[in-house]
């Protein structure tokens, strides 16, 4: 597949992140690809580039530094791992062996397309945490070893950049790998995992990680001048709201206010944010002319373990964030859509593969976004319990809780829809469910303080919500609102449900939940008024 393939004007990019290996295991383990076959192996990683290629991808980010170790063959400045005894992770010695260089082969083919390939760093990842690094991790648990007070006891597995000793292992490798490869520019990828200082330190050491950025920055203008360019670009992964990133100690005003970073991706750990306030980057980065691309994750919520957003959802997060000013999206994880084909852990089905990568195609300009169904999710993100706690320990438990057993049962919820329901050609239709509601009870609901006439609204009651449907959910009703505009809004929208009727035992809390408005293309109908 060539760049002929190619066939459109982008106005959005799509900047794909990779970690070390979802790019290309599952689909190299689905093959069965023999171990020391590495031409086929090599065949394997430029059709997986050329699928990329032709999917419209304009930047590919791989990650080649994870836990202090890397991909690189013979590095001198962190740990080279070639998975030893994991297949076919331990394929890459072969390729050793052979003298072929995984990263140069993902670079070339790259370049054979256009498409500019970037370095990707994960700043403290912690897979397998400490229990583990003695195998796994070596390097890490040797620094703990002969370093203990470096280690994150609050999160194990990670260490504490507040030491020199830390950070300066970092820069090494940034120069090595611009020494090594003629790389097209580096992202650093903070959410993995988070964390880099103790709680109570991280504000007062974000100082420290400005520094890291700023050698950063000046390896990379070095090696730029080498190379006759005029700049490698640096890209930053960062958290999904300012009061994370303040609170991590990514000090995002500074490395833009002088002019370090050339995009920003808002990221959620693990979830798309259809709610996300995408233009507080956009406004911050607007003087120093950096991009903001938006992180599109493939999965929902926590506890849904078995469902994964599709199109007409990326469509819907895709509008969201370009109707507040983002440049484009980022999709991280993207291989949840298809490692199904080589483990039962992970939700996709292998005929995903490479039908998912080419969703991202529609996402690149307005005519692809709005050109089909389009549902948006509100879903709780992060539930705060033991298996639903953030990692940024910033909580999006969005939910209205109903107490029976006030005087006034009320709340309210707030859900961005960047959408013009007025169109004649367009529908859309507002569901939310409601646990341990009870047949014969009533419900107020109010779009922006606009009353929705009862009859228009429909709920059905479902004795519960399993696993492989979604989060476990116990009894509730499903509620359907045809809305239209007025009252909905191009915006931000406000949701009040009020408790009018109870029947039953007054101590009861009713969580109304999982909002989503379903957006549909040339199938004009009717909306709740008041």
């Amino acid at each position: 597949m060539g760049n002929d393939m190619i066939d459109h004007q982008d106005d959005y990019k799509i900047v794909i992140n990779w970690d070390t290996a979802g790019m290309w295991l599952p689909i190299v383990k689905h093959a069965e690809i023999p171990t020391d076959d590495t031409s086929g192996f090599v065949q394997q990683i430029e059709q997986i580039i050329d699928e990329h290629a032709a999917a419209g991808i304009d930047i590919l980010v791989h990650c080649l530094w994870s836990g202090f170790q890397t991909q690189i063959p013979n590095s001198k400045s962190a740990q080279t791992v070639r998975g030893k005894g994991i297949e076919p992770f331990h394929a890459l010695a072969a390729m050793d062996a052979a003298g072929l260089d995984l990263v140069e082969v993902m670079i070339q083919r790259c370049r054979h397309h256009g498409m500019p390939f970037f370095a990707g760093l994960r700043m403290n990842d912690r897979h397998l945490g400490s229990g583990q690094s003695k195998h796994y991790r070596p390097w890490v648990q040797r620094l703990v070893d002969d370093h203990p007070e470096c280690e994150l006891k609050e999160f194990p597995g990670g260490v504490d950049y507040k030491y020199d000793f830390v950070r300066e292992p970092i820069v090494a490798f940034v120069e090595e790998l611009t020494q090594r490869y003629a790389i097209d520019g580096l992202e650093f990828d903070w959410p993995r995992w988070c964390h880099v200082f103790k709680t109570s330190e991280a504000v007062a050491n974000a100082p420290l990680l400005t520094d890291l950025v700023r050698k950063t920055r000046a390896i990379l203008d070095e090696a730029a001048q080498r190379r006759g360019l005029e700049r490698l670009p640096l890209g930053m992964r960062v958290a999904q709201t300012m009061d994370e990133n303040l609170h991590l100690g990514y000090d995002v005003a500074t490395w833009l206010r002088e002019g370090m970073v050339d995009y920003l991706c808002p990221s959620d750990f693990f979830f798309t944010d259809f709610n996300a306030k995408t233009e507080q980057f956009v406004a911050l980065a607007e003087a120093s002319g950096c991009k903001i691309y938006p992180s599109l994750h493939p999965g929902i919520s926590c506890h849904n373990n078995q469902k994964l957003m599709d199109l007409s959802t990326y469509r819907a997060a895709a509008k969201n964030f370009y109707a507040y000013g983002a440049h484009g999206v980022s999709p991280y994880n993207w291989q949840y859509h298809w490692a199904g084909m080589s483990s039962p852990g992970y939700p996709g089905p292998a005929d995903m593969w490479p039908a998912a990568l080419h969703h991202l195609s529609e996402l690149k300009n307005d005519r692809g976004v709005a050109g089909g169904d389009r549902r948006y999710l509100y879903h709780p993100l992060w539930s705060g319990d033991t298996e639903g706690h953030a990692p940024t320990w910033g909580y999006k438990n969005d939910k209205i809780a109903l107490a029976c057993d006030d005087a006034d049962p009320q709340g309210s919820y707030t859900f961005r829809l960047a959408e013009d329901l007025s169109t004649p050609s367009t529908s859309a239709t507002l569901t939310f469910k409601v646990t341990y509601f009870i047949e014969g009870e009533e419900l107020e609901i109010r779009i922006n303080g606009q009353a929705i006439d009862p009859t228009h609204v429909t709920s059905t009651f479902r004795v519960g919500q399993s696993l492989a449907e979604g989060r476990p959910l116990a009894q509730h009703h499903v509620f359907r609102v045809p809305i239209g505009a007025p009252p909905v809004v191009h915006g931000d929208n406000e949701l009040s449900l009020r408790l009018v009727k109870r029947v039953g035992m007054a101590r009861r809390v009713l969580h109304a939940q999982e909002f989503e408005v379903e957006v549909q293309e040339g199938t004009a109908g009717g909306q709740a008024t008041g």
